[in-house]
């Protein structure tokens, strides 16, 4: 806050003239009425005056305001340090007007109070006040050396002396991965760049994928430049085989040069920050990727069994892990592989790894042990689909014939009717047989045992806490796809969130089922879609708990429970009910969850979906009911609340509800925001598809969406010449996410049960907040006193392109972030971030 007693000072954004900073709203408004061109904006400023119940002029600057083209790298001199007064600021309240410009004090001439109102000390710039992390980052960086994968085939390499240049070669439309770099010596000269169209020759093998993955980016953007110089070493018997076909005993020894161009903050944290991890990289890609993962996999088997979930894997499961890591290398590296691979059988003829040189022996030694299961058998719970889909067309054709049935049509409608063939008691014990005589009774195929996927599940889960997650998320890091914030000894080690083996595989197997509904929506199927969640949620919704049995869990923990999944998939239902125009059945359908007490979090939403269809059959009254029922129910909150609100002020006009329409909270729902109509015709109206319109920009014509069309209108000078970016919710998220991070990252018991976790488990929950009281109302003070942009600024520094929940590290920069937090201002800021704190899902 700035001093009351001492004269402050400010430069005016319009005339750039000092003024104090008590007049400054009347020296602007004066400015901008000598300044403007349009009657229509001169009558607005000319009606604002001080203390009228006009839009204040912070409000209507945007529009006039000379926009300025802002170096984002530092100047040569010390910035002015940009402040926000409080007079100024935009108002609390939904709708706020962010300015084009900031106020900021004059460095020089002034000889007054700091702005930070310390009469006793002269004025300092922003950078003195901001703690940034220094990265003063060395032309040339600490160079790394990693191993060469010879990834091509017909790859002869040429003897070259040890110290001999080469040159890295970026091969964008590489289509198993786009990151690739590629080793390449050029003769002409050591130094010379070989063009990316031209195809390399001499090319000696690739970077590690796990090392180009973080360097390539920077490459693409010319942050860096690599140079590589070969190395040879004597092949170590300590250093295990190396993904895909390694030259042996090459290495490169990788340098980097910074580009000579100003770096912004966040670019050279993001320098510092990659080239550390492409350090740390290398040393595993000496290993590879698989056996990194195999290595992981046993570190979190060890943290499984040593913590408070152990008595979630059973004997069998624990035994048949034990019997995998007592067997060969070899083996225990194609059992890995196999576990990664979609298919069920495999034929041993195919299974062809680097890193396992004899195939057929590891497969003799795990079917030894009975982690792999022969073709040749067949279990009595065994799935004959599966065989099926490891056929061939031709070999199905040929099964086809031998059960008589028409052998024409394509695969998968062989597959179904050979599948309607074996409906009686002995056809699938006749179908394996005859499956089996196509390959003469040895059918050379392999799977692997029901418990060794069922534990690699149970260990999967229990580390990511994600059911999606597989054995290749262990190294999701390592090629560069996230990266997890640090946790230290903050893991939780002494709590289970499952009480017995029963209630989680209870959970796995409806997460099952919610996957199969998401497969079928994603593949456009809605109507198969809608008949299975019919099938198997209206059951469980007749028989849902009733209002006076007590919910399992009265903590976030809840959404580890079959119901809280059953309900979103419920939530799903009702959403293709109302798309096929069955109102009177979702009516149903809500109205069942809302009588019992599953997922209260999800109440609102279904009492906003059961007023919106009341609505649509026109039956005024009950959705008028309906909204005194959902206004007096406590799970009914923020941001649902509020649309409840509006629709009962919609509704009680109708039905005549005076009690409503004189609600003390009518006050805060009346108001709405302003509106700019903006002209144009949809190419696609009649479609029911997204509507794409037609525009020109500085490159023509071109069709937009209608958030582009919005961006390009604002854009213009006329509207105001705003910069903006579609979003959605994302930049509120982000700043959230920054502003908060050190909260989120608290060590608060119970919350974090893993190392590949971006937020706690009670993020977004009521239990968020109240773990965290003090320290939530202590971060919300220094955003009141202004501390924004120097939260951020450290944050920014210390996490840069860390995994936090809700964090966009690319939608603005940082300098961006920083304009909006001084233009919002902190009350209103700190405000904002209060109500995203209480209720996460509501934004």
């Amino acid at each position: 806050m700035l001093g009351e007693e001492s004269e402050e000072w400010a430069v005016c954004p319009v005339c750039q003239d000092k003024c104090r900073l008590s007049q400054a709203d009347w020296h602007v408004g004066t400015c901008l009425i000598k300044n403007c061109t349009s009657p229509t904006r001169k009558r607005k400023f000319e009606g604002c005056r001080p203390g009228s119940k006009e839009a204040s002029l912070s409000t209507l600057w945007s529009g006039v305001l000379p926009q300025r083209n802002v170096s984002s790298s530092p100047p040569s001199s010390s910035p002015p340090s940009f402040i926000s007064p409080p007079e100024l600021r935009p108002p609390a309240r939904l709708g706020i007007a962010l300015c084009g410009e900031r106020w900021r004090l004059p460095t020089t001439g002034l000889g007054s109070s700091s702005a930070l109102g310390n009469a006793k000390r002269p004025a300092k710039t922003a950078a003195a006040d901001v703690v940034v992390v220094n990265l003063s980052l060395p032309v040339k960086l600490k160079s790394i050396l990693v191993p060469l994968l010879n990834r091509t085939k017909h790859n002869k390499v040429t003897s070259y002396p040890d110290g001999t240049d080469v040159n890295i070669v970026k091969q964008k439309e590489n289509p198993a991965d786009p990151r690739a770099s590629l080793c390449a010596y050029s003769s002409s000269s050591a130094s010379a760049k070989i063009p990316d169209n031209e195809e390399p020759r001499n090319v000696l093998g690739y970077l590690p994928r796990q090392v180009s993955a973080h360097l390539s980016p920077l490459m693409d953007e010319g942050l860096l430049f690599l140079t590589a110089t070969l190395r040879y070493r004597r092949t170590d018997t300590a250093i295990l085989p190396r993904e895909g076909e390694s030259t042996d005993g090459l290495f490169v020894a990788l340098c980097a040069t910074v580009s000579n161009a100003v770096l912004r903050e966040e670019q050279r944290v993001l320098l510092a920050s990659t080239w550390s991890a492409a350090t740390k990289a290398s040393d595993d890609a000496r290993l590879g990727l698989q056996e990194v993962i195999r290595l992981r996999f046993w570190t979190a088997v060890g943290r499984v069994r040593s913590s408070a979930h152990s008595h979630l894997l059973d004997t069998a499961e624990v035994c048949v892990l034990e019997t995998l890591r007592k067997c060969s290398l070899p083996a225990q590296r194609l059992a890995f592989r196999l576990l990664q691979r979609k298919t069920t059988w495999f034929r041993i003829s195919s299974l062809q790894y680097s890193d396992v040189p004899h195939v057929e022996s590891a497969v003799d030694e795990l079917q030894k042990h009975g982690l792999v299961l022969s073709g040749d058998n067949r279990e009595g719970n065994e799935k004959i689909e599966a065989r099926l889909t490891a056929l061939k067309s031709d070999e199905l054709i040929m099964l086809s014939k031998l059960l008589g049935l028409d052998h024409r049509g394509t695969k998968a409608k062989l597959i179904a009717l050979i599948l309607s063939s074996t409906k009686t008691s002995n056809g699938e014990h006749r179908l394996f047989h005859n499956w089996l005589s196509i390959f003469n009774g040895r059918s050379g195929m392999i799977r692997l045992c029901t418990v060794s996927l069922r534990a690699v599940q149970i260990v999967n889960f229990l580390t990511f806490l994600r059911p999606s997650c597989g054995l290749q998320s262990l190294v999701l890091e390592d090629v560069g796809v996230v990266r997890y914030p640090p946790r230290g000894g903050s893991l939780d080690v002494a709590s289970s969130i499952f009480t017995s083996r029963v209630d989680l595989d209870e959970y796995l197997d409806v997460i099952a089922e919610a996957s199969v509904i998401d497969a079928t929506l994603d593949a456009g199927d809605e109507k198969t879609a809608l008949k299975i969640l019919e099938t198997r949620i209206l059951p469980w919704v007749n028989g849902c708990a009733p209002p006076s049995k007590p919910l399992k869990h009265q903590s976030f923990l809840r959404r580890f429970e079959p119901d809280w999944v059953r309900a979103k998939m419920a939530t799903i239902c009702v959403s293709l009910l109302e798309r096929n125009t069955r109102h009177a059945d979702a009516n149903v359908l809500l109205t069942r969850l809302l009588a019992g007490r599953v997922c209260p979090e999800k109440r609102g939403t279904w009492y906003l979906r059961l007023i919106i269809n009341l609505n649509n059959l026109g039956l005024l009254k009950n959705a008028m009911q309906a909204c005194d029922r959902a206004l007096q129910d406590p799970w009914v909150r923020c941001g649902d609340r509020l649309g409840i609100q509006r629709r009962a002020l919609r509704l009680a006009r109708n039905v005549k509800s005076w009690g409503t329409l004189g609600a003390r909270w009518r006050s805060d729902i009346v108001w709405e925001a302003p509106i700019d109509r903006v002209r144009a015709r949809a190419l696609n109206g009649t479609e029911r598809e997204k509507k794409r319109y037609c525009t020109f920009s500085e490159v023509g014509a071109a069709t937009v969406s209608v958030e582009e069309l919005a961006l390009t209108h604002y854009a213009t000078e006329e509207a105001g010449s705003w910069r903006g970016v579609h979003s959605e919710s994302r930049v509120w998220m982000t700043l959230f996410g920054l502003l908060f991070a050190d909260v989120i990252m608290s060590p608060v018991p119970g919350v974090f049960y893993g190392p590949f976790q971006s937020a706690p488990l009670d993020f977004g929950t009521d239990s968020f907040v109240k773990a965290r009281r003090e320290e939530i109302s202590n971060l919300l003070s220094r955003i009141r006193r202004g501390d924004g942009c120097k939260i951020v600024r450290d944050i920014w520094g210390r996490y840069y392109g860390t995994a936090i929940h809700g964090v966009s590290w690319i939608i603005l920069s940082l300098d961006e972030l920083c304009e909006v937090i001084a233009g919002l201002g902190g009350r209103p800021l700190a405000e904002i971030m209060g109500l995203i704190a209480e209720d996460t899902s509501g934004w």
